[in-house]
């Protein structure tokens, strides 16, 4: 086998080795693998020793394989181990094959790429610094099974490998401690579980709590919380099991607005196994989507495992670490900011879905407002106004509160990096491969209110940047204006949408004008166009949106605010 790793390339077949990176320039001359060992080039662990680890006291086969940048089940099958909860102090380890490179085809995905290289999402993530481990390319150059953050047992003969893709800064003996705003944190995150049981979503909830409470700049990506590490320590996070000076026994070490990240013990074979589980230390006890006083390992006196579960990691972010990811792309409000703010949403008698609605829009980019505003519109409501999660079309098979149709859902279900394709991965109703597992169970999930919410707003933003990219749309729209942008390619589709906003009518076909307008409406209307039917469908439609869209309906305070006519979108 041949693995290519940074300028060097190795043989690992043989003992053959070649520098500069260029295949086929001969073998090192002699001193040349002792001068680079010790200059502490990433080949300083292919001699003596190499890919071997020594376990230490305290040590368990889930910690080793999370530091080695893979899974315990690998190590356990390369080590031939019958037992991956016996292991001996002193014990050697082979860990996998030194760092590799693979090239992405069309159709693979980074967690079916882990599956075939034996290593894991989490460590593919950090080592290739994926931003958003959904969304790789073909031709893609990954490096796989690169351990360069492992710390390897020193030796009197061998020097210590320097880091060769994301280093970690230096241990240090200071208490680290969570700063204002991951404190924040756990206040949101446990006022929000207060009283709620498990409902699987905890990656989703802790995710929705640190965006709030601004403990990051974005709603992160990915869907398993075991892989949560990687994506936590981008945005400014430093994991406290990593630094001596933090000891950390069990997760009630941790402190206050810590993010704790657990893995499964080795051996399980349960759903949490392939998820694994994520939560916040409050001030009372820990909060996902339920809050409890007890961790996830249970008492304190299990340590850092327990309930079939491993601590990985217990991540802080203090003060003074800058966020590294970007904030969340999309449109952005250009004026009257506070009163787009989320503690400026009113919803009325859907205050229910206050959670799923602010949600949505972190994760899509829109303000709260306008993604009320477009759910409003979309959905089926009571006789007191309600959001109806359960309402059912009469002449089609849509179904649920954004009446999405079944071949839209599960299209969107599919679409490798939506937010419907991430949640129905977590629910396992669709597998890595975006294929779906189980139709019937992901047809289902469209009464789920928040699913529907959330794939109503994700749907809605897609239509808003296909319309922007075609210059139908301005890119300082206000998020009045995008919400009415967003009703109009609902209603009339992309294409429609673009014809509205362009003048060309010519999109509608024979029977639109009857089939939309009402009777009792249409001859003021073709009276007022002068007889022209495009021009009377056109004022209809305008007259239509107005009355169903309108952000400030939204707002417990709209001065400053101003909504566009919808006449006045047209170009």
């Amino acid at each position: 086998m041949t693995s290519v790793t940074g300028g060097i390339e190795t043989k690992l077949s043989g003992t053959t080795l070649f520098a500069d990176g260029e295949k086929g320039t001969g073998p090192l001359a002699p001193g040349a693998l002792d001068r680079l060992m010790a200059s502490g080039s990433g080949l300083a662990r292919f001699r003596g020793d190499d890919g071997v680890h020594v376990v230490a006291k305290g040590e368990t086969l889930s910690s080793i394989a999370a530091r080695a940048g893979t899974d315990w089940q690998t190590l356990a099958r390369i080590n031939g181990l019958a037992d991956p909860d016996r292991l001996s102090v002193g014990q050697r380890l082979q860990l996998p094959d030194a760092p590799r490179v693979h090239i992405v085809r069309a159709g693979e995905t980074v967690s079916g790429i882990a599956r075939a290289e034996g290593t894991s999402v989490a460590a593919i993530t950090r080592d290739n610094r994926l931003a958003d481990a959904d969304l790789i390319h073909p031709g893609q150059r990954l490096t796989i099974g690169a351990r360069a953050s492992f710390p390897v047992p020193s030796t009197a003969s061998a020097a210590p490998a320097a880091p060769t893709v994301a280093p970690i800064a230096p241990a240090t003996t200071a208490a680290i401690s969570p700063g204002a705003a991951s404190v924040r944190a756990a206040d949101v995150a446990a006022d929000r579980a207060a009283g709620h049981q498990s409902i699987g979503k905890c990656y989703a909830w802790v995710k929705t709590a640190l965006q709030q409470a601004g403990a990051v700049p974005d709603y992160m990506p990915g869907v398993a919380a075991k892989d949560a590490g990687p994506t936590l320590e981008a945005r400014g996070f430093v994991n406290l099991l990593d630094r001596p000076g933090n000891a950390i026994r069990s997760p009630y070490d941790a402190p206050k607005g810590a993010v704790l990240v657990y893995g499964a013990a080795p051996g399980a074979v349960d759903r949490n196994a392939r998820y694994g589980h994520i939560e916040i230390r409050t001030g009372t006890g820990f909060a996902s989507d339920y809050a409890s006083a007890n961790a996830r390992t249970g008492a304190a006196a299990n340590g850092l495992e327990g309930r079939g579960r491993v601590l990985t990691g217990v991540y802080v972010k203090p003060d003074a670490a800058p966020a590294a990811a970007p904030a969340p792309t999309g449109p952005t409000p250009t004026a009257a900011e506070g009163a787009y703010a989320p503690a400026n949403l009113r919803l009325g008698a859907n205050e229910p879905h206050r959670a799923a609605i602010v949600e949505a829009a972190t994760r899509t980019g829109m303000t709260p407002q306008t993604v009320a505003a477009i759910i409003d519109a979309e959905t089926l409501k009571d006789a007191n106004g309600v959001w109806r999660a359960d309402a059912a079309a009469s002449t089609s098979s849509a179904v649920g509160m954004t009446q999405f149709l079944k071949g839209t859902w599960v299209a969107e279900a599919q679409r490798a990096g939506g937010v419907l394709n991430a949640e129905a991965k977590a629910a396992g109703v669709v597998d890595a491969n975006n294929r779906v597992v189980d139709r019937d169970a992901l047809l289902a999930l469209r009464t789920d209110a928040r699913l529907s919410i959330l794939a109503g707003a994700d749907y809605a933003r897609q239509n808003l940047a296909a319309l922007t990219r075609g210059g139908s749309v301005p890119a300082d729209a206000s998020p009045a204006a995008l919400a009415k942008y967003a009703y109009l390619a609902h209603h009339e589709g992309l294409a429609g949408a673009r014809g509205f906003v362009s003048g060309d009518m010519s999109y509608l076909r024979d029977a639109t004008f009857e089939a939309n307008v009402p009777a009792a409406s249409r001859q003021r209307y073709l009276d007022a166009a002068g007889g022209s039917e495009p021009l009377a469908y056109r004022n209809w439609l305008s007259d239509y949106v107005d009355r169903r869209i309108d952000v400030t309906r939204f707002m417990g305070d709209a001065a400053g605010v101003e909504v566009p006519a919808t006449r006045n979108l047209v170009r």
